[in-house]
C-alpha cells in the first residue's frame, strides 16, 4: 500500500512548515502543538497545528495593542512523500 522507506519524517514536515511560515510572516516564532499523519486519498499527509506569534508592524504598536494580539493559530498540511505544502490557514 505505502512505501514506507520514502515517508517524511515529524521532523522534516517541521522544518518544511517552519521554512515556508516564517517566508510568508518574516520574524515571527513558530509554537507546534499538534500533529497527525494521516491518509488523504492515495497519499499520506502531516497535518501539523500551532500557534504563530507575528511581529508588530510598527515600532508604536508595541506599546499600544497588547502582546496577544500578534498571536495566531495555524495549520498546515504537507505531503510525506513529495515534500509539499498542500494548505495552509493561519486564523
Amino acid at each position: 500500500m505505502f512505501n514506507e522507506k520514502k515517508l517524511l519524517s515529524l521532523d522534516e514536515a517541521q522544518q518544511i512548515a517552519k521554512m515556508f511560515l516564517l517566508a510568508q510572516h518574516y520574524e515571527s516564532k513558530l509554537d507546534f502543538t499538534d500533529y497527525q499523519l494521516i491518509d488523504k486519498g492515495t497519499t499520506r499527509v502531516y497535518q501539523l497545528r500551532g500557534k504563530i506569534t507575528m511581529r508588530s508592524r510598527s515600532p508604536m504598536s508595541r506599546f499600544v495593542i497588547p502582546k496577544h494580539a500578534n498571536q495566531h493559530h495555524f495549520r498546515i498540511e504537507i505531503d510525506a512523500y513529495h515534500r509539499e505544502i498542500i494548505d495552509y490557514e493561519v486564523t
